[in-house]
């Protein structure tokens, strides 16, 4: 039988006709909302608009403030000070990394108690009394989580779990939607350039031996295009650890970092040389702008070949004057003879985090806040994010919501005609990345390695634009990191 939860908040007003946790002064009824941080801009958050009006419809009394302190970074800043004034909110976009900073405040949900309970829940909010039938996903729901980006988030993966007082198997977050990096490329410059398939098709490069060789090509064509662009130098740098295996960050307390060894100065050395070439631009020495600004113009307007970027970003990525076609990243041949191609998984999952704003009912906003989660995980709701956004929904069942696979098939599901321009780069973005699963792989998470990132990042830098060699370029940063 269902245990049937019941309490009645309603009398949560003081004699001086104040809610005692908001203040005289005014503010949200916080014991009655749930707070919401993500990186969105204007056009997502239109799109999440949906999913809270159907909170807030199905649970009256309860509402739901969406804020955007700005991109991932401002995110975490701004948890980390509310934290530490007892203001944190109840639901948080995150990378593991953050979670990794907000561990030791014990404020962090292990989400496996609600995920797929089948208790129900009833609250009374003033005039307002409702009865959650089931607290969790059912178990149907649960089967249909793509196991790798579920996986992410159990405690086993975040560094300081256990002297925080959460076991392996406890689920400190859940994935919203995804990105990997895909490799963006023109068409119709592979053509010119004689890379083609046996249908006279574009062929692009599946190994970076290959990218060498036809970035040479293309600048002998072309001498005052650069070829390649990557859109983050970090990602680079962690996706190359990967895939050579010369490490980049551990778990281990012993030894976090591992990226200042021979191996990744050689890989250094190697790619500076291409960067003298002019083979390559990057975030860092575009002045901090995404290289998808020049891919859009073309090889013979100064422009690019190719360019590697989050799936996520996709839209940017629509060529003027030419179709964008989308690949995998390449990968690195091994001295084995085989192909390592392995590709970094992104993008925001949600981080629950309780007893924000002292509010005297912690326990009911963690079940509505779940309650809040399960919307925006709802297959509907998620096709519709994902078809807006380009980034990979969280189930597999998304992919078989009719609008979305018209989508998919580059139809639009709303005038059903052929999709074009951005929203058709975003569709063929998808496509790619969907197949990549057994590919992806994420970096261990613990305080410091949101750290680790930055300095990494300087390091492509310091070698790039700075000319410094790739051996002291890794020790500094190394030294940045907390290491002797």
């Amino acid at each position: 039988m269902k245990k049937i939860l019941t309490v009645a908040l309603a009398g949560c007003i003081v004699a001086t006709g104040c809610f005692a946790f908001a203040g005289c002064s005014g503010g949200s009824d916080y014991e009655h909302t749930i707070v919401f941080y993500s990186s969105q801009g204007d056009d997502l958050s239109k799109v999440t608009d949906s999913a809270i009006k159907a909170f807030e419809s199905k649970y009256p009394g309860w509402t739901v403030e969406h804020s955007q302190p700005g991109g991932y970074n401002e995110v975490l800043n701004k948890v980390r000070g509310d934290l530490t004034a007892g203001l944190q909110p109840d639901l948080a976009y995150c990378y593991a990394d953050h979670v990794a900073q907000y561990i030791d405040t014990k404020t962090v949900v292990d989400m496996n108690k609600y995920l797929t309970s089948s208790e129900s829940y009833t609250y009374t909010v003033g005039d307002n009394t409702k009865t959650i039938e089931r607290i969790g996903f059912s178990e149907a729901d649960k089967a249909n989580f793509i196991e790798g980006y579920f996986n992410e988030g159990m405690a086993v993966n975040f560094g300081g779990h256990k002297a925080a007082g959460y076991e392996d198997d406890a689920l400190l977050t859940l994935p919203f939607v995804k990105s990997t990096e895909l490799l963006y490329y023109n068409p119709d410059a592979l053509i010119e350039l004689g890379e083609v398939d046996e249908n006279g098709k574009a062929a692009p490069p599946t190994t970076w031996d290959k990218l060498w060789e036809i970035c040479t090509k293309a600048k002998e064509k072309w001498p005052s295009c650069t070829p390649l662009g990557y859109d983050s130098d970090a990602n680079w740098f962690i996706t190359m650890a990967e895939q050579l295996g010369f490490g980049y960050t551990s778990a281990d307390d012993d030894q976090h970092f591992l990226f200042n060894n021979e191996n990744a100065a050689a890989w250094l050395e190697k790619v500076a040389g291409y960067y003298e070439d002019g083979y390559i631009i990057t975030q860092s020495t575009y002045e901090g702008a995404y290289t998808s600004t020049l891919f859009v113009k073309g090889p013979e307007n100064n422009g690019l070949v190719f360019c590697i970027g989050s799936s996520g970003g996709a839209s940017n990525q629509a060529g003027t004057g030419f179709t964008t076609e989308v690949a995998p990243i390449p990968g690195s041949k091994l001295e084995d003879g085989t192909v390592n191609y392995s590709c970094i998984s992104q993008g925001p999952s949600l981080v629950m985090l309780s007893g924000g704003h002292s509010v005297t009912n912690a326990s009911e906003k963690e079940i509505m806040t779940f309650q809040f989660v399960k919307e925006l995980l709802d297959v509907e709701f998620q096709a519709k994010f994902a078809k807006a956004s380009g980034y990979n929904p969280m189930r597999t069942d998304v992919y078989d919501v009719d609008s979305y696979k018209l989508f998919l098939s580059g139809t639009d599901p709303d005038e059903g005609a052929p999709l074009e321009g951005k929203q058709l780069v975003v569709a063929k973005a998808a496509n790619a990345a969907v197949e990549l699963t057994d590919r992806f792989f994420v970096s261990p998470a613990f305080v410091g390695s949101s750290t680790a990132r930055e300095c990494v990042d300087t390091v492509m830098e310091r070698v790039f634009a700075n000319g410094m060699d790739p051996a002291e370029a890794l020790r500094k940063a190394y030294k940045d990191c907390g290491g002797k």
